[in-house]
């Protein structure tokens, strides 16, 4: 394996610094990440207080936008105001490098995907709003449009639904939590919970709309419901009298909507629409995943349904719930998206498939004419470990898995497909599961700099240099403004070690 010199890198800074900072020479590159499709040095530059002059161009893409230095003047025009967030990103990997004089450039630069996003988990464990919006700033910098918000779990219901206040009062709320990996039988004994209001959830919408950023929640169907279930049995195939409890562990639990409950239907569909008022998003997630259907299987309810439908597999019943549901919400403008498992009992042409089993869902969603995104667990599991000597190196725990730096970067979202294949991948996302992630200093060290990589794959994904000079470009266009920031990277990639 390679390793990265500190002295070469040291001195490459410092000379880029040297010239940047008033000399009359030009220097020899400026890094910025994602790597930019042009980038042209040369004029004179201007210094870092010169006022930034920004306009809309419709005749660029949305978020495509040319970033001009030259002659004392920062101009700045963009295909959209997303596009104007993304310059301005731009501008400020230049001046953490450049300091008070910036070198005459001009650069033009777009995405190769429109949907480059970023996963976060505050079911496991709950992050505050100002947390959330620390995130969102962190994506924002590496130009990730995306923030797909995971809202509802089996240890916890994070989202105020003023029709089913239980969801909040009881939902959010587990009694302990487990300590160790799975399998442990060790708990901590500590109550545990927390919820967004309404009002929180519309300030995050907000706020990341003025950093480009749309906010996508997933409300899981019909798995991962036990948190709903003890708030609300009846919906249930055991029933209303049976004790559901907000689950203390990790897994896959038997626990799941009774999809022969008429209720069932009309409590989703209550949710989603205090869901949509909150974000408007063009696409609502309905998970979809890890759903074990031994419930509907001894439920009478259900197995009167597949009669009356005639269906054959109980993973018919899961098709159904989500064909209605996407039918309830087209009426309201909407779309869904879900997990790669939505495909297993039969799902519409126009659902949007999330492949998180590898790419192999996403590939078949792809032949079918779906649409997909791509956030592979081979490439894009954040929660997984990032060297392989942990205890050496000092890495916090993971969930397990080894997902280096240098994987992510070179994942190719295309491999397969066809040229007409292709055109139904939408995008590409990372997913931060948080079951061994309990605090916030603990998930950016596992999303930075893999976010790095992440945007190059969506942004540059033509335009990648080779492994070695993206390292040097994240450790000169973006390391300073972390340290600045004083986000809690992990800097092994730094180190050369993987």
């Amino acid at each position: 394996m390679k390793k990265f010199s500190f002295v070469l890198l040291a001195f490459a800074a410092l000379t880029l610094l040297a010239s940047c900072g008033g000399s009359s020479e030009v220097p020899d590159h400026l890094s910025v990440v994602p790597n930019p499709v042009s980038m042209e040095l040369g004029g004179r530059g201007a210094k870092t207080s010169a006022k930034v002059q920004t306009r809309i161009d419709p005749n660029l893409a949305p978020e495509e936008y040319i970033l001009q230095i030259q002659n004392g003047k920062i101009q700045l025009a963009a295909g959209s105001e997303a596009g104007l967030v993304w310059g301005k990103q731009t501008l400020a990997q230049i001046q953490a490098q450049c300091g008070k004089q910036l070198p005459g450039v001009v650069i033009e630069d777009k995405p190769a995907f429109a949907y480059r996003g970023a996963h976060l988990d505050c079911c496991r464990h709950f992050f505050t709003v100002d947390e959330v919006k620390t995130y969102l700033d962190m994506m924002a910098l590496h130009k990730l449009n995306v923030f797909h918000w995971h809202l509802t779990e089996d240890q916890g219901w994070r989202a105020e639904i003023k029709q089913y206040p239980k969801l909040t009062e009881v939902g959010s709320r587990r009694a302990e939590t487990l300590v160790g990996h799975y399998g442990s039988t060790e708990y901590d004994g500590t109550p545990y919970g927390g919820f967004y209001t309404q009002d929180e959830m519309r300030d995050v919408v907000k706020y990341a709309a003025e950093r480009g950023i749309t906010v996508i929640p997933e409300i899981e169907m019909p798995g991962h419901a036990s948190a709903a279930l003890a708030s609300y049995p009846e919906l249930g195939c055991r029933g209303k009298d049976y004790p559901y409890k907000v689950q203390t562990t990790w897994g896959i639990f038997p626990e799941v909507f009774c999809a022969g409950n008429p209720e069932t239907l009309t409590f989703l569909e209550n949710v989603l629409d205090e869901i949509c008022d909150i974000f408007p998003s063009e696409y609502i997630h309905i998970g979809g995943d890890e759903a074990p259907r031994e419930e509907w299987e001894k439920c009478p309810k259900c197995q009167a349904l597949m009669k009356e439908k005639g269906f054959t597999r109980e993973a018919e019943l899961q098709s159904y719930i989500n064909n209605e549901i996407e039918h309830y919400l087209a009426g309201k403008g909407r779309k869904i998206i879900g997990w790669d498992e939505i495909l297993d009992g039969g799902v519409s042409p126009s659902a949007t498939v999330m492949s998180w089993r590898g790419a192999k869902g996403g590939i078949a969603a792809a032949k079918m004419g779906n649409d997909v995104v791509m956030t592979p667990n081979s490439h894009f599991y954040f929660d997984y470990y990032q060297t392989k000597d942990r205890q050496e190196n000092g890495e916090p725990m993971a969930i397990g898995g080894y997902l280096p730096l240098r994987k992510c970067y070179a994942y190719d979202p295309y491999d397969q497909l066809t040229a007409e294949e292709k055109a139904h991948i939408k995008g590409v996302q990372a997913n931060v599961w948080t079951e061994y992630i309990p605090t916030f200093d603990h998930v950016q060290h596992m999303v930075l700099p893999r976010f790095a990589a992440l945007a190059e794959v969506g942004w540059s994904l033509d335009n990648r240099t080779e492994y070695e000079p993206f390292v040097e470009r994240v450790e000169a266009g973006l390391l300073p403004i972390y340290q600045q920031r004083g986000y809690r990277y992990a800097d092994y990639a730094f180190k050369g070690i993987e």
